[in-house]
């Protein structure tokens, strides 16, 4: 059976994909709610003068985030496209300064990069969701370029999550492909093959069972785990949450519990990602 992890489609997504990232982390109010609770958690755990290595930016929202905290940032993706807009974006905000070097380069690989050379890394935005049965991989990269007691942040997709925002249309899969090829795709998370997106946007989404076992493998401690958003994470209640979105009080009471919820076990699973921090032993 030929590999699922398809580096060259994964790089042309990206490319055509262009600035539709940079945009996609706040055009909703759940896009808002996600947006704050991983940001919430580099305020955490980020440190004036970290050397952080962030992997898949796209256009750079975070990485503006991680200069903000004071961090000076080596930059890779996929993507020589989603460099030069993460460089472009991050000029016009004023933090280029921050970056340290970019360079176009596979997570699977790290090769050119010494061992424990940062204090921190962050792959928020999915990159283990794209490597499919090469997470092993990226994960010992990952963790073997962070230094002891540094801090890694992991953004990737959930299964119970994304199914649950995107229940009308993933009827209109069921419409077009079928009911097995759905479950299917609910079963092992892989949208490939299974279910054709239409945007050739192919990704593995997670539980939170399958990759907190993942997780046991390594030498690392696990900090935080949080859902994306769980109240908001409907369609139905945008409109209605664009409307709080006005008064302040409301919106940052909202935010705070979404912070605080996300974490509940029971709640991992039900944003379209999840986050988790770990602390390299």
């Amino acid at each position: 059976m030929p590999p699922l992890y398809d580096p060259k489609a994964i790089e042309e997504c990206f490319d055509e994909m262009g600035l539709d990232e940079w945009e996609r982390m706040v055009r909703t109010p759940t896009n808002q709610v996600g947006f704050h609770i991983h940001n919430h958690y580099l305020q955490q755990y980020i440190k004036q003068g970290n050397n952080v290595l962030e992997i898949g930016p796209g256009p750079g929202r975070y990485t503006i985030e991680l200069a903000k905290l004071g961090a000076k940032i080596s930059i890779i993706d996929i993507s020589s496209v989603q460099l030069r807009l993460n460089k472009q974006k991050v000029t016009e905000t004023g933090y280029e300064d921050a970056v340290v070097w970019r360079k176009k380069m596979d997570i699977r690989n790290l090769s050119e990069l010494e061992d424990e050379s940062f204090d921190a890394t962050v792959a928020y935005g999915g990159p283990l969701s794209y490597v499919f049965e090469y997470v092993h991989d990226a994960l010992r990269e990952v963790i073997r370029v962070t230094r002891p007691n540094g801090y890694i942040f992991l953004g990737v997709m959930s299964t119970v999550g994304t199914f649950q925002y995107l229940l009308e249309e993933v009827f209109k899969l069921v419409d077009d492909v079928g009911i097995k090829r759905t479950e299917q795709a609910l079963m092992d998370g892989n949208v490939i093959g299974n279910v054709a997106a239409p945007n050739k946007h192919y990704c593995h989404m997670f539980r939170w069972s399958e990759l907190r076992e993942i997780l046991t493998e390594y030498p690392c401690e696990i900090v935080v785990a949080s859902a994306s958003a769980v109240l908001s994470n409907s369609h139905s209640s945008q409109e209605f949450l664009e409307e709080i979105m006005k008064d302040q009080k409301k919106w940052s009471a909202f935010l705070q519990w979404e912070l605080d919820v996300c974490k509940e076990s029971g709640a991992i699973d039900c944003g379209t990602h999840m986050i988790v921090v770990l602390r390299k032993k």
